[in-house]
């Protein structure tokens, strides 16, 4: 049993998440976090609502309202969109509380006592028009690297860190001018140079624990390059104030109190315990995110951590996908278009996004969508291959219970190929190769329906003689536990389904894999119903309100 925490990259509470920011953080890490409870590991799922940075500010003002009001609405209803989609966050808190404030200083504090905070001199951006300085994300215009769209602060495009600065004909979000200077301001900074060879040293040794080949890369890449002195203060009003004399009227800039978060929120999950996993060394810390936030979990955060010299544990495995593209519907993860999770439940129910988003999951390379990908993965795969082979078997022995031993057994070659493929599921698991997991599972039911199609057990049957009709008990009783371990090896992607399709076994709890060794049986009462729909023309025809044409 391992003692694991496993967090998501926090969620911007100014907008309703989209698929590509649910599929590249919240939803993996809570299937990783499905099948560390599955396995006995002690493990918690922490996430929970990014309240400061640019986009709440902005969109506070935009509607007249205050930034904390807002995100606190914001939150309220992101939280209660992840729980409709089945995500069983151990806390999902918020970053804007009192616990996250005495982390965050308590953090800030032991750097400045260590000489990792400095003061730096720099520009800040200044709208004439507007008569106020303007946070990296109320900056937008051309990226010096790629020439796509960027903000103050990194590019949408191709991901890099910028500095306001580097914003080639940049434009004030609030008036939409280009009346922009830069003034000299002053502004404390994490000394991330001086801390760049434990930060080096930290990469070396745990990127061998399962991290993901961008989060290697990109940031030896950063490191090759040399890292600078990252400001954490910002001249705003929004966020928790620094408490230094000198800078009293600025805040943390939101970097540096967002990835706090995952303590701070942890905390307030339990202000005791807490400690038994931030603060022992032989827990494991997993987190999850898309690429755009591999520089601040595998620099930025470990950086700050280890110059605090505070105890806590470092990174362990980093997650990190890639993209969800699509080039015929709108997805848009920091634009605020495009299909979102409030509009995708009203089209489908959460485990058919859960299972198709797993199914495409972009591992290793961006994975494209479209309402075609979508429905042919919901009909073809869901439907046909996992859903038919389990209502199939069920009716089968519901209508021949009598023919059929009271102990239900995998056959010797049925159980090898079982078991291998289980075996499989497990490694990818352990892996973090998610996508390839479900894929396993899938594998079960294809085995399934190879031994459906072989034996005809329904014509076995038929037949009625003593050697037909035992041919026919051993199929089906191996077929029954299939459709069992199935079950089982589902839940983490759709636990809805799968408690549904594990009910027809008596089984009404939360799944754990000591139920592979146990003995397998059907409740007396069995009137089996499609786990999986097919979609229909309508459910299409919906998603074209969200076509990129």
């Amino acid at each position: 049993m391992e003692k694991k925490i496993i967090t998501s990259a926090l969620p911007y509470s100014y907008s309703i998440p989209h698929l590509g920011n649910f599929v590249g953080s919240i939803l993996p890490a809570d299937v990783y976090f499905k099948y560390s409870m599955m396995n006995g590991d002690d493990a918690i799922f922490i996430s929970g609502s990014d309240q400061h940075g640019t986009p709440i500010e902005l969109k506070a003002i935009e509607e007249k309202k205050d930034p904390e009001n807002l995100s606190n609405e914001i939150h309220a209803e992101i939280k209660d969109l992840f729980e409709r989609f089945g995500c069983t966050f151990t806390y999902y808190g918020k970053t804007h509380t009192d616990y996250n404030k005495e982390v965050v200083y308590s953090v800030f504090d032991a750097l400045y006592k260590k000489g990792y905070i400095i003061e730096i001199e720099g520009e800040q951006a200044y709208c004439n028009i507007d008569k106020r300085f303007l946070l990296d994300r109320f900056i937008e215009g051309k990226c010096p690297h790629c020439g796509g769209r960027a903000r103050g602060d990194q590019c949408d495009d191709c991901g890099k860190l910028l500095e306001p600065t580097q914003i080639i004909d940049p434009i004030c979000n609030l008036c939409k001018r280009k009346e922009i200077v830069f003034k000299h301001v002053k502004n404390l900074a994490v000394d991330l140079a001086k801390l760049q060879p434990k930060i080096k040293a930290f990469i070396e040794k745990n990127s061998k624990n399962n991290w993901s080949k961008n989060a290697v890369n990109k940031s030896l890449s950063y490191i090759d390059e040399g890292l600078k002195p990252r400001e954490i203060t910002r001249n705003i009003k929004w966020g928790f104030p620094v408490p230094k004399k000198g800078f009293e009227d600025m805040v943390f800039y939101v970097w540096f109190d967002a990835f706090l978060g995952y303590i701070g929120i942890t905390k307030e999950w339990d202000s005791e315990r807490w400690k038994d996993y931030w603060l022992d060394s032989k827990a494991r810390l997993i987190q999850v995110m898309g690429k755009d936030n591999i520089e601040f979990h595998t620099l930025m955060w470990p950086g700050v951590l280890i110059g605090s010299e505070m105890g806590f544990i470092l990174p362990y495995t980093i997650k990190a996908s890639e993209y969800l593209t699509s080039k015929t519907i709108k997805f848009s993860k920091s634009r605020g278009v495009g299909l979102n999770l409030k509009s995708a439940i009203e089209i489908l129910e959460p485990d058919y996004w859960r299972f198709v988003l797993m199914y495409l999951y972009p591992e290793t390379a961006d994975s494209e969508f479209s309402a075609e990908l979508l429905e042919e993965i919901v009909n073809t795969v869901m439907n046909d291959k996992v859903g038919n082979f389990v209502q199939r078997v069920l009716k089968i022995f519901a209508s021949n219970r009598a023919s059929v031993g009271e102990k239900m057994q995998l056959d010797d070659d049925t159980r090898k190929k079982a078991e291998a493929i289980i075996f499989s599921y497990k490694t990818n698991f352990e892996k973090m190769n998610l996508r390839e997991a479900l894929h396993s599972a899938v594998e079960l039911a294809s085995l399934g329906n190879s031994i459906l199609s072989t034996k005809e057990p329904w014509l076995l049957v038929r037949k009625g003689d003593q050697a037909s009709l035992k041919e026919f008990s051993e199929t089906i009783s191996s077929l029954i536990v299939l459709v069992h371990h199935l079950s089982l090896l589902l839940w983490p992607f759709v636990p809805t389904s799968s408690m549904e399709a594990l009910s027809y076994f008596g089984i009404f709890h939360e799944p754990d894999f000591k139920l592979l060794e146990a003995d397998v049986s059907v409740v007396k009462e069995l009137d089996p119903r499609p786990i999986f729909r097919k979609m229909g023309k309508e459910e299409i025809a919906r998603l074209e309100q969200f076509s990129g044409k």
